[in-house]
C-alpha cells in the first residue's frame, strides 16, 4: 500500500473516532470549544529575528502541528486553522494577502495533504473575504531539512522555493497595495522563512510579516500543557 493511500485510510478512521480533545483530554473533538478559547486568548505575539511567532513548539499547538504533519491526523488542521485565526488574525487590521510556505512535494506526497495550504486556507475562510489566501511561493528543489545542521539548512534554504509569476500576474497589485503575510509552521532557524521573505520583498511586498505558529524553546517548561487545562 503506497504512503498516501495509508493516510486517506488513517484520516478516514480518525474521522470515524475522533480522538479526545488534545487539551483537556475531554471526549469527541479534537479541540474542545474551552480549550480554544483558552489557547486563542493566551496566543502572544512574539518578535525573533525580523519574524513574529504565536507559541512554542512544546506546547498543545505545537504537538498538534506535529500530529497533524507526521501522523496524518487531518482534523487538527482546521482546529490549528480556528486558535490561530482567533489569536492573531481577527484583529488584524486592513485587508491581507497570506501566502502558505510550500512544503516540499516529497512530504506532500507522502502526506496526502500541503498542511500550511490548509491552515492558510482556513484561516483565509474564516476572515469573510478580508484575508486571501494566494500561493505566491512554489517549491523550486526538494530539501529534508530535518536534522541538518544551522549551514546547511541555510545553503538549504536559498534553493528551495521561487516565486510562482504566474500567480504574481494575477495578484501583483494585492502585493502591492495590501499587507503579505508569509505564513510557515514551526520556526527552526529561520533560514526557509528569511530567504522566501526577500522572494517576496523582490516581487513588489511592501508591507511584508513574516510569521510562524510556533518555535523551539529556549527552557524546556511549556507554558500550556497537553492534559493541563482545567
Amino acid at each position: 500500500m503506497k504512503i498516501g493511500i495509508k493516510n486517506v485510510v488513517k484520516n478516514i478512521i480518525n474521522a470515524a473516532f475522533p480522538a479526545n480533545c488534545r487539551g483537556c483530554g475531554e471526549k469527541g473533538e479534537f479541540l474542545c470549544e474551552r480549550c480554544k478559547k483558552y489557547i486563542s486568548e493566551n496566543m502572544k505575539v512574539r518578535e525573533i529575528e525580523g519574524a513574529v511567532f504565536l507559541g512554542f513548539r512544546d506546547e498543545i499547538l505545537g504537538e498538534m502541528i506535529e500530529e497533524a504533519k507526521y501522523e496524518s491526523v487531518r482534523g487538527l488542521l482546521m482546529e490549528i486553522a480556528e486558535v490561530v485565526y482567533r489569536g492573531y488574525f481577527e484583529n488584524l487590521k486592513g485587508a491581507a494577502v497570506l501566502v502558505p510556505m510550500p512544503t516540499s512535494r516529497k512530504h506532500v506526497r507522502e502526506r496526502a495533504i500541503d498542511h500550511m495550504d490548509v491552515i492558510c486556507r482556513e484561516v483565509a475562510r474564516r476572515s469573510g473575504g478580508k484575508i486571501e489566501k494566494v500561493r505566491l511561493l512554489k517549491r523550486a528543489k526538494d530539501t529534508v531539512q530535518v536534522g541538518a545542521s544551522s549551514a546547511v539548512r541555510r545553503k538549504q534554504a536559498k534553493e528551495a522555493v521561487e516565486l510562482d509569476e504566474k500567480v504574481l500576474r494575477k495578484y501583483a497589485r494585492e502585493v502591492r497595495e495590501r499587507q503579505v503575510i508569509l505564513m510557515d509552521d514551526v520556526w527552526t532557524t529561520g533560514a526557509s522563512l528569511t530567504e522566501a521573505g526577500k522572494i517576496l520583498k523582490k516581487a513588489g511586498a511592501s508591507s511584508l510579516t513574516l510569521l510562524t505558529i510556533t518555535k523551539n524553546r529556549p527552557r524546556k517548561r511549556p507554558v500550556i500543557r497537553r492534559g493541563e487545562i482545567d
